[in-house]
């Protein structure tokens, strides 16, 4: 084979296992993880493995994890307005509340107290939950009122208990928008045309970070298609699950072109308040409507899926 098909290979089956180990250290961010266990969980030789993540995401495995770590606190401060900076800190992975606050004034330059309090929107009760979300999908914005009756009947919001979803997927890392979004759609799609899976697979965009605390070159956005559970994955493409459990459902029509996709995640984080629903911690996604009609006019039909707490 020649030296460059060679390189290639070796540089996408990289990707693919950097990939996991991003997953794997989000999935177990409240653990202290070495590195001999993040290499092992992405088939990488310990020897190695820190200088190819750093060469392929920018940062070094310590700082990733240090940043996902905040972030995530970033978010519990806003979402979770009981709960004291001390419960948030250790539920994060840090040591005591003191290393977090020291970790959070250095990255966000504010006090965990002052970056919660700055937040606007954030009322003690039933709701503030939820409006933090929407914050994670729509960037740092001002309180916004209830849906308005016309898009909230066309929406037509539903709590659902939605599937597992065993999917191949193209990530890439960048702002979330139609840039980002087209070219993990297109890799994705030209390979699962080869297999048969543009009609038979279901289609789904996740939203891993939250836009608000990450910087938009470091957020994660995959495109997926199902696929049978047992696919082996190759080149452009990595294998993953997607979790099942209640998911706040709210379904959306609109042109290709449209500019009007981030009023709808506003509209269905909306709903979600009104509701009076608690946020999971795990990611959205949009799930795509595949109709030839709809292709045909140009209209891009999907539901966007909120992940919710199971109510006890």
């Amino acid at each position: 084979m020649e030296r460059g098909k060679v390189a290639q290979q070796t540089a996408l089956e990289y990707r693919k296992r950097v990939c996991r180990a991003m997953d794997y250290i989000s999935r177990n961010l409240d653990r202290d993880l070495s590195l001999q266990e993040i290499a092992r969980a992405a088939s990488f030789s310990e020897f190695h493995f820190h200088r190819i993540f750093k060469a392929a995401v920018g940062e070094t495995v310590a700082a990733f994890t240090r940043r996902l770590r905040l972030e995530r606190a970033a978010n519990r401060l806003v979402a979770s307005w009981r709960d004291d900076i001390t419960t948030i800190a250790l539920d994060c992975g840090f040591s005591s509340s003191q290393n977090f606050a020291k970790a959070f004034r250095h990255h966000f330059g504010m006090t965990p107290t002052a970056y919660r309090n700055s937040k606007k929107g954030n009322k003690a009760g039933k709701r503030e939950n939820a409006w933090s979300l929407q914050a994670m999908y729509t960037s740092d914005m001002p309180f916004i009122g209830p849906v308005n009756n016309e898009r909230r009947n066309a929406m037509n919001g539903k709590v659902r208990e939605m599937p597992e979803y065993h999917v191949a997927y193209v990530r890439k890392m960048g702002p979330y928008g139609k840039e980002t979004c087209k070219q993990a759609f297109g890799e994705l799609t030209a390979w699962a045309a080869s297999r048969g899976y543009l009609e038979t697979g279901v289609w789904l965009g996740v939203s891993w970070d939250n836009p608000g605390v990450t910087p938009p070159d470091r957020c994660r956005y995959d495109a997926c298609v199902t696929v049978p559970i047992g696919t082996v994955p190759d080149r452009p493409v990595a294998v993953q699950t997607i979790s099942g459990g209640p998911y706040a459902v709210c379904h959306f029509e609109l042109p290709v072109d449209s500019d009007s996709f981030q009023q709808a995640w506003e509209d269905a984080f909306a709903w979600v308040v009104d509701g009076g629903y608690e946020c999971d911690d795990k990611p959205c996604y949009e799930l795509y409507q595949q109709r030839a009609a709809d292709h045909a006019e140009g209209k891009c039909v999907f539901d966007i899926c909120i992940p919710l707490k199971r109510e006890s």
